[in-house]
């Protein structure tokens, strides 16, 4: 399943999603959006959507609170974001 964690239009977005179902998301507002697997989050099972390359608030992305494992997973994550970002 899906979960939305952090984004900047949380109220907007939708509750998680059911396990092993199709969603989608049409996203309203650029930014970076934080997702994760319910039942894996404390492994570290998530991910970053980053809409309109705007990474305008990735800070408060990086201060969401998670299990040490899902928090190592994502300081990676934004050092990944921030690269790309560099890089284009």
């Amino acid at each position: 399943n899906v979960e939305f964690l952090a984004g900047p239009d949380m109220a907007d977005l939708p509750p998680k999603s059911k396990i092993n179902e199709l969603h989608s998301v049409l996203f309203g507002r650029p930014g970076v959006y934080l997702y994760g697997c319910t039942p894996h989050l404390n492994m570290g099972m998530l991910g970053l959507v980053v809409v309109g390359n705007d990474l305008q608030n990735l800070d408060e992305i990086g201060n969401t609170d998670l299990p040490n494992v899902a928090k190592s997973v994502l300081m990676s994550l934004i050092r990944d974001a921030q690269s790309s970002a560099k890089s284009k």
